[in-house]
């Protein structure tokens, strides 16, 4: 059938469009096929022509980029102050994997009626890509710290400070500060240009402490309840009580976990307990491996003891910490060695080197308390007394036996006259106790005879009875005091070793009959010249000696 002129002429306009539009797709398809493994015609990253190169050829396009980004000048306006730095020294870099990822895949997601429209369009006028841009926030945050310096108010965490007297709340205070999230997100996060400066605009934030005072409160709260009263501490054959309120200036707030989320626990510092088992535990200022002394050519020279096990180990005030965080009141704690050796070289630092203090007294010749006094007298010959220790005669030479090679001698007993095993041995007390008297040591423990004996200082004496009676010496100064006693076969001299720190005399008596209260005044003076007295008391029985 034969078609009409007009109605060809109908066809011909709408066939044209549709020719126009098959040749476009055609050519795009084509042109697409021939791109398929480059990128697309007419793509520039940043202004760089990237259209038809290779994936590395892209990659390395992008790279240069990156190189010319580093320097790239960054202005932060904080409405106080500017900071001026470079994209390089913020952390800001190209992130060259996903730009060139982004010009591969430029146009090829267009819905794809539009494909060849777009790629028509791209023939004059090209396809933009911007550089993707990522930040090092690490980087970013010291940067920040160092630009703004003292400008910087960090936020201060609460904290405990504790006395024997109780744990308090030391509050803490809010920080302003340019925070890192605030940065990044003000900077942009892409550029359709590599080069122009870049300017944030970015408010500093208050920051305030992780820990608020009310944690803190209750940390502290908790700290005095696991402190209040006493700790019994075992450590190997020593066991002592500890007070908990002794412990308390150790006590800390701990924080855990990353910044930002933190959360606050009580602890405590180890060092510093560590400091207090050093002062307190009984071998603290003791002589633990049990030192003597001996005098070489009138010299005083340690004599070494036996290996020791003390409290308490490195490790030890760790397990105290765990311990009382949990409320327990018992605690065993693992101990250290002190050497022999270990005990002479401290024995050597404590300045015994000079007589301070000596006594002597007479007895006849031949009686059988002769030979208990000697035996004591070796007994105690190179005792040392540390610094702030107190010796107790009975505790050092123990029962007077006879197998110990005591013997049988006259004693005072109950005010009467007797016999017993170890008599005369208070002869030896006193003559100790008249050194220790002129030597200004404190004398904790003793008890006068019920009788005055002649051949003894008038109120100044001191007797023994195991273990009911004792004669104590507190060493009250920083050195430490050897005992040492000689003797003859007529008489006892006791004779102190230290360094000079303080002295005693006699100033004063309140009778000088041979019965009743006698009450004798000591004056001590130091050696930086203070002085102090004190008082000592005998009562005598008036019957006849």
């Amino acid at each position: 059938m034969a078609v009409s002129a007009p109605r060809k002429a109908v066809l011909a306009v709408v066939a044209a469009p549709l020719a126009l539009i098959a040749v476009l797709a055609a050519a795009w398809g084509i042109d697409a096929f021939l791109h398929r493994d480059t990128v697309l015609r007419n793509v520039q990253v940043a202004g760089v022509a990237v259209g038809g190169d290779t994936e590395a050829e892209a990659t390395s396009s992008v790279r240069r980029l990156a190189t010319r980004f580093a320097a790239t000048p960054v202005r932060i306006d904080t409405g106080e102050f500017t900071l001026d730095s470079t994209a390089a020294d913020l952390g800001m870099t190209v992130d060259v994997r996903r730009t060139t990822d982004a010009a591969l895949d430029a146009r090829r997601d267009d819905p794809l009626p539009t494909r060849p429209v777009r790629w028509a369009r791209s023939l004059v006028t090209p396809t933009e890509v911007p550089v993707r841009l990522s930040v090092d926030s690490a980087k970013l945050t010291s940067a920040l710290g160092d630009l703004e310096g003292q400008r910087r108010t960090l936020p201060v965490e609460p904290s405990l400070t504790g006395t024997v007297d109780g744990v308090t709340v030391v509050p803490g205070s809010n920080g302003t500060e340019l925070t890192t999230n605030d940065v990044v997100r003000a900077l942009p996060f892409e550029l359709d240009d590599v080069g122009p400066p870049i300017a944030a605009k970015v408010k500093r934030s208050t920051v305030p402490p992780s820990v608020s005072d009310a944690e803190a409160q209750a940390l502290a709260d908790r700290a005095n309840g696991v402190t209040d009263g006493s700790i019994k501490v075992t450590s190997g054959s020593q066991t002592f009580d500890l007070a908990g309120k002794d412990l308390r200036p150790a006590f800390t707030v701990a924080l855990d976990g990353p910044a930002g989320d933190q959360t606050a626990r009580l602890s405590m510092d180890p060092a510093k307990v560590a400091e207090v088992l050093s002062r307190k535990s009984p071998a603290a200022a003791a002589n633990p491996t049990g030192v003597r002394f001996t005098i070489q050519g009138g010299t005083p020279v340690p004599v070494p003891g036996k290996d020791a096990q003390v409290c308490c180990a490195p490790q030890a005030a760790d397990v105290l910490v765990g311990a009382l965080l949990e409320g327990k009141k018992e605690v065993t704690l693992p101990t250290r060695t002190v050497t022999a050796a270990e005990g002479v070289e401290w024995a050597k630092g404590l300045g015994v080197n000079q007589v301070v203090g000596e006594f002597t007294t007479q007895h006849p010749a031949g009686q059988p308390r002769v030979t208990n006094i000697h035996l004591i007298s070796d007994a105690m010959r190179g005792v040392l007394i540390p610094p702030g220790q107190t010796m107790s005669v009975n505790d050092t030479v123990g029962r007077r036996t006879k197998e110990k090679g005591y013997v049988v001698a006259p004693v005072i007993e109950n005010g009467k006259m007797s016999e017993d095993v170890g008599g005369g041995v208070s002869q030896f007390a006193t003559t100790l106790f008249n050194a220790a008297f002129f030597a200004g040591l404190d004398i904790p423990a003793y008890m006068a005879h019920t009788k005055y004996i002649s051949r003894y200082p008038f109120g100044r004496g001191a007797t023994l009875a195991y273990p009911s009676v004792d004669l104590k010496i507190r060493n009250n100064t920083p050195y430490g005091v050897v005992v040492w006693p000689s003797y003859t076969n007529t008489s006892v001299t006791v004779q102190l070793w230290s360094t000079p720190y303080v002295s005693g005399r006699q100033t004063g008596q309140n009778k000088s009959s041979g019965c009743g209260q006698v009450v004798t005044e000591r004056t001590r003076t130091w050696t930086d010249g203070r002085t102090a007295t004190d008082t000592f008391r005998a009562n005598y029985d008036c019957e006849p000696e």
